[in-house]
């Protein structure tokens, strides 16, 4: 029993570090310093890269929603404007964002942590910052005021800085072990040339563009042979892949580009006139809801026209219902030369037309009125014939905000219906405002 125990101690080997195990030790200490700087840098490349991507999202989405909200900001919708603001700051990197007129006042402002706020202080708060001009037509009417914020920068660098160590230790550990194991000749003059050839030739959409040049009846010449062959099915698999897709791609395409078409051909036939291509009543009634409702918000003047051909029965039953329409389109070329480019001219039905005339007073209204009446009164409607058909026009003229102070648009349209008759029933061939009827009762 004594015997064994003294063999058995004499058995022990003493731990020994052998050539290979310094040269694994070396190697591990000079990987671990290099990948160590090497994530250093790459990290503060990360966080550059970050904070440029951040500037350059936070110009695109500021001239983009400064761009989109050019109209509502010119048509003082504050309800559109409040919502878009509110659907911007409902994104982590939006948290700040601010529609002003060109007079400096607030239209809309949406933020969780910065609502109520200076942009001035909203920038001090740590975050990004980015003035875009509301432009129409080159002209300046508001701004836009986006601030982003860095802290999801900021913890997606924490996150990317912890899987970068990983990986690198990772990596570490796969070249000791791979060098280790390669300090051999034949072990590394044919991985290196494999290594070669893939860095060397592999094209932008990730397929070789050869074949490995290695030629040797051991386990990497026929790991070569293998993967060239492989290469090549899967390169021909990648191009049929890429030519479907590119098909689809194109089908989609049309087919979306075509929908759209088809939408947009709905919707303006289901608010145009077929006689003249005019806008129709329902489109006039919507104009109608929209404008009342921005005037009593924000007192801009607005004025409606309603334009009806004096005696177009006895133009129908003396030259046919042809000679009527040709009459009708006439009339609407005629009313789409001489008003402004803000108005929206439409078809009411029959011979009744509504003009409405944008950011127009009582006075800018009736002159307007005015002008086409006589215009009219004055322009052969066949222009093709040698008939000088001529017709004469009654106008009824309502404008908001009115003497009331606010109004519906069933009140406008009824306050204009009143002045048009009252210009029928005194002699035709009138211009009247609502205003001057002094409350006075047209005969039915």
């Amino acid at each position: 029993m004594t015997e064994l125990t003294a063999n058995s101690k004499l058995a022990i080997p003493r731990f020994r570090l052998g050539i290979r195990q310094k040269v694994l030790l070396v190697l591990l200490t000079v990987l671990l310093t290099a990948l160590s700087v090497s994530s250093w840098f790459a990290l503060r490349e990360e966080r550059a890269n970050l904070l440029q991507e951040i500037d350059q999202r936070g110009s695109y989405i500021g001239r983009f929603v400064a761009k989109s909200m050019a109209y509502s900001v010119v048509g003082y919708d504050y309800h559109t404007i409040q919502l878009l603001l509110d659907e911007l700051t409902s994104s982590a990197e939006i948290d700040y964002a601010k529609v002003a007129n060109v007079k400096g006042s607030a239209m809309g402002e949406s933020g969780t942590a910065s609502l109520g706020i200076s942009v001035e202080q909203a920038a001090n708060e740590g975050l990004v910052m980015f003035t875009n001009v509301i432009e129409i037509d080159n002209e300046a009417v508001g701004t836009l005021y986006l601030g982003l914020s860095t802290e999801h920068i900021l913890s997606r660098l924490e996150s990317q800085k912890y899987t970068l160590l990983k990986r690198e230790a990772l990596i570490i550990l796969l070249i000791a072990l791979g060098e280790f194991l390669a300090l051999s000749y034949i072990i590394v003059r044919p991985v290196g040339k494999i290594a070669n050839f893939l860095q060397q030739n592999i094209d932008k959409e990730g397929q070789l563009t050869g074949n490995i040049p290695l030629v040797s009846n051991d386990e990497f010449g026929q790991l070569a042979y293998q993967f060239n062959s492989l290469s090549k099915q899967l390169n021909h698999a990648n191009d049929k892949l890429h030519s479907k897709i590119e098909s689809a791609d194109r089908r989609l395409l049309e087919t979306n580009q075509q929908l759209k078409q088809l939408n947009d051909e709905f919707r303006l036939l289901s608010i145009t006139d077929p006689l003249t291509g005019l806008f129709n009543r329902r489109h006039f009634d919507e104009l109608m809801e929209t404008e009342v409702s921005m005037s009593n918000r924000h007192g801009d003047p607005n004025s409606i026209l309603l334009i009806d051909i004096d005696f177009f029965k006895a133009i129908n039953d003396t030259y046919g219902h042809y000679v009527g329409d040709v009459v009708l389109k006439s009339l609407t070329r005629t009313l789409q030369d001489n008003i402004r480019h803000t108005d929206a001219i439409c078809r009411i039905g029959g011979e009744e037309f509504a003009i409405l005339c944008k950011r127009a007073d009582k006075e800018g209204a009736m002159e307007l009125a005015e002008k086409l009446r006589a215009i009219i009164e004055s322009t052969p409607m066949l222009p093709e014939s040698d008939d000088e058909l001529l017709i004469t026009i009654s106008v009824g003229v309502a404008s908001v905000p009115g003497n009331n102070g606010k109004t519906t648009p069933k009140q406008l349209y009824k306050d204009v219906d009143t002045a048009l008759y009252y210009s029928k029933n005194n002699g035709r061939n009138l211009v009247t405002h609502v205003s001057d009827l002094h409350h006075e009762t047209p005969e039915e």
